[in-house]
């Protein structure tokens, strides 16, 4: 768990502190975590905003492309805990709320990201390049 909550601190702003205190992304970010209902654990969330702000990343820096295999094992790690508990019908419903609130996430990341996609690019760059964060790397 600390390792996924030192790659979203460090894919939202360590390298670049102003990009982190954006109020867009972090008042878009709760408001999606509220969402969530519970839906994920704590490490769940944590890779769901890392997904979330690596897809943002590609779509506006050049040198970003998301890895097909790696988004998927990312969101198999989405699954819920109790899934066999669970009907078809309600597995279905959690896949489905789970792909809103990344998509949610995906939009206000896009958003702070607009304030200075340079900043936040070149912070993506120390991110890609850092051994320590490649397991949670989803870029090819």
């Amino acid at each position: 768990m600390r390792r996924l909550v030192a790659a979203l601190a460090a894919c939202l702003g360590a390298a670049s502190p102003s990009f982190a205190e954006s109020p867009t992304s972090g008042f878009v970010r709760l408001h999606a975590i509220d969402l969530l209902e519970r839906a994920l654990t704590q490490e769940q969330q944590t890779k769901l905003q890392l997904v979330a702000y690596q897809t943002a990343i590609a779509d506006v820096c050049l040198g970003f492309t998301l890895d097909d295999a790696k988004m998927g094992k990312a969101f198999e790690a989405l699954a819920p805990a109790d899934a066999a508990k669970m009907s078809d019908a309600q597995k279905d419903y959690h896949d489905k709320h789970i792909l809103v609130i990344y998509g949610i996430l995906v939009g206000g990341e896009l958003a702070a990201l607009s304030d200075d996609p340079s900043e936040a690019c070149a912070a993506a760059e120390k991110v890609k390049a850092d051994p320590d964060f490649a397991d949670q790397v989803v870029w090819q």
